[in-house]
């Protein structure tokens, strides 16, 4: 399982281009907030984290539909910095009931980085079903693991041309990209 490309956070990247570079108590909410809605990436990530939010019963937003920019940053920080644990069976290398994503490639699409492939073993999806995932938040191609903004998955073939296929389908845009780790997108 030999990859191309190097770990990558691109939500952490996407978070400190928009924002100042202050701790995060120091934060101007209301511009902060803004920046976030408008930004391309940040936004649909944002319905999902209040969605999350709202069906987990923690709240998120305020009842005049203003969410805490600060507990969004943390969300955010914390799914990218997540790694497998050894209970996921992913970190020491067993069998994981993470599902497998095969002819995988990573890409932005809309400006949100994804990753597309063949998933095996998913709870909701039929074997081999093409995919795109939730945004992507971390990506270790050599462990062998991917985090989405839903779940971990295992890593199977890299396969760059896989962006073709599926646009030559019409599955993704023309304007979705290649997201390579080294830079060269």
């Amino acid at each position: 399982m030999v990859q191309e490309t190097s770990p990558l956070q691109p939500y952490l990247e996407i978070i400190e281009g928009i924002l100042p570079v202050t701790p995060i108590a120091m934060i101007d909410l209301g511009s902060a907030q803004q920046r976030i809605r408008e930004h391309p990436a940040l936004a649909p990530l944002l319905q999902t984290y209040l969605a999350d939010r709202a069906l987990g019963g923690q709240g998120g937003s305020s009842a005049d539909g203003t969410f805490d920019a600060t507990l969004f940053i943390k969300w955010v920080i914390a799914l990218s910095n997540l790694a497998p644990a050894i209970g996921d069976n992913l970190a020491n290398g067993e069998q994981s009931a993470a599902p497998l994503l095969d002819s995988w490639c990573a890409i932005f699409e809309d400006a949100v980085p994804l990753l597309v492939g063949r998933v095996s073993g998913h709870p909701h999806l039929r074997e081999g079903a093409r995919v795109r995932t939730s945004p992507l938040m971390n990506l270790q191609p050599k462990a062998g693991w991917a985090r989405s903004c839903n779940r971990f998955y295992r890593l199977g073939l890299y396969d760059p041309s896989f962006l073709k296929t599926l646009q030559k389908d019409g599955r993704l845009s023309a304007s979705a990209k290649l997201l390579r780790a080294d830079r060269r997108s």
